[in-house]
């Protein structure tokens, strides 16, 4: 009888438990869904003080007082009563999208505070799961063995066998492409728009000589631009890392840079290298500073964390790295789920290839967890 009743707790228990998890799933389902809001504001934001920020050069442009020396070939060859009707035009789109990006701010913190609200929810409905879990583990230890194993034996799923060799050239023509479109817009089209402004230049030298001065400034400002263009592009390809460089330096190096770019994340590393002496291969010690900024873009593009926890150990034989933080987690099939171009797949396909092992998994409550290791072979 004792057992009869036993097994009727239970099993209302996990019915308990099952009713948490569905609210569980729905609340994390919310919560996804307003930081989605919340990056689709930003971005929309982003798009609007780009917009703003040009409409406040054209604003200079308009305002400029001086009409001596207009001429047919002048953009600026109207009256100064029209270019003050302009301005204030212009004046008046500011305000209003002024109003907008106030509007959005609004909105975007609203939307923080329900994804903060939501999990705190989603963090107190977890830990009476997992409570709930711990109890029924108690009682099931009173039963046989065979319950307790199939209680805790996790089910294996037939997932498709990853093609490394597909996913590898895959990639490299992908990046091939990227680099071919980065030069396009970013190179070629802006060559053709200095060409086109040095021909307009050489008629404001002969009839506008304040207008030529603001032409010259901003083919010094594009040239300056297509500078940066082809350092982002030489930076894409050469990875600007210094293997001749102590590799533990160059680790605390790449985490200070994340530390500086993004001070509103804490992040707390751990490089433990007891031999300074050890001989690294160049292709391993550039592979890994690679995937570890690659793990750290993941983490601020996609995980809404605040903490990265980040421990590396090196030896002799092999090098192992542990990277945790407390965002919103990480769906455990990724490797067939995300992207084939995301970042995440980069870094399984360079970790393959230097015969290494990689462990990804997490949820919306203890964040993402990142761990892989690297032997360290000399060739």
């Amino acid at each position: 009888m004792e057992n009869i009743m036993d097994i009727s707790t239970t099993e209302n228990l996990k019915t308990v438990r099952d009713s948490n998890q569905e609210i569980l799933d729905y609340f994390n389902e919310l919560y996804v869904e307003k930081l989605e809001q919340i990056q689709a504001l930003k971005t929309e934001q982003f798009e609007l003080k780009i917009k703003i920020d040009e409409l406040m050069k054209t604003l200079e442009v308009y305002s400029f007082k001086n009409s001596a020396g207009h001429n047919v070939f002048s953009p600026f060859s109207t009256t100064t009563t029209t270019q003050e009707e302009k301005a204030a035009q212009i004046e008046q789109e500011l305000k209003e999208l002024n109003a907008s990006n106030a509007a959005l701010t609004t909105k975007i913190h609203c939307l923080q505070a329900d994804a903060d609200e939501l999990k705190g929810r989603i963090t107190r409905i977890h830990t009476a799961t997992k409570k709930l879990d711990a109890f029924l583990d108690e009682m099931a230890e009173e039963f046989t063995k065979e319950a307790v194993a199939l209680e805790k034996e996790p089910v294996e799923e037939d997932l498709p066998v990853i093609n490394h060799g597909f996913n590898i050239l895959r990639l490299k023509k992908y990046d091939q492409d990227k680099l071919v479109q980065s030069l396009h817009t970013d190179i070629l089209e802006q060559l053709d728009r200095t060409r086109h402004t040095l021909d307009s230049l050489s008629w404001l030298i002969k009839s506008d000589v304040n207008r030529a001065k603001i032409t010259l400034d901003e083919l010094i400002d594009s040239t300056a631009s297509m500078e940066d263009s082809l350092n982002a592009i030489l930076l894409g390809l050469t990875g600007d890392i210094d293997a001749t460089v102590p590799i533990e330096t160059l680790l605390e190096d790449t985490i200070f840079r994340y530390k500086d770019a993004y001070p509103e994340c804490v992040i707390e590393s751990d490089i433990d290298c007891p031999d300074a002496s050890i001989e690294i291969p160049e292709i391993i010690t550039i592979s890994l500073i690679r995937i570890l900024s690659e793990c750290l873009d993941n983490v601020y593009k996609h995980a809404n964390a605040n903490r990265v926890g980040i421990n590396i150990q090196i030896y002799s034989d092999q090098i192992s790295v542990h990277i945790n933080d407390n965002g919103i987690g990480i769906d455990e099939n990724y490797s067939h789920t995300s992207p084939w171009n995301s970042g995440l797949h980069r870094i399984q396909e360079i970790i393959y290839l230097l015969n290494g092992q990689l462990k990804i998994e997490g949820d919306i409550i203890s964040g993402t967890d990142i761990r892989f290791s690297i032997p360290i072979e000399i060739m």
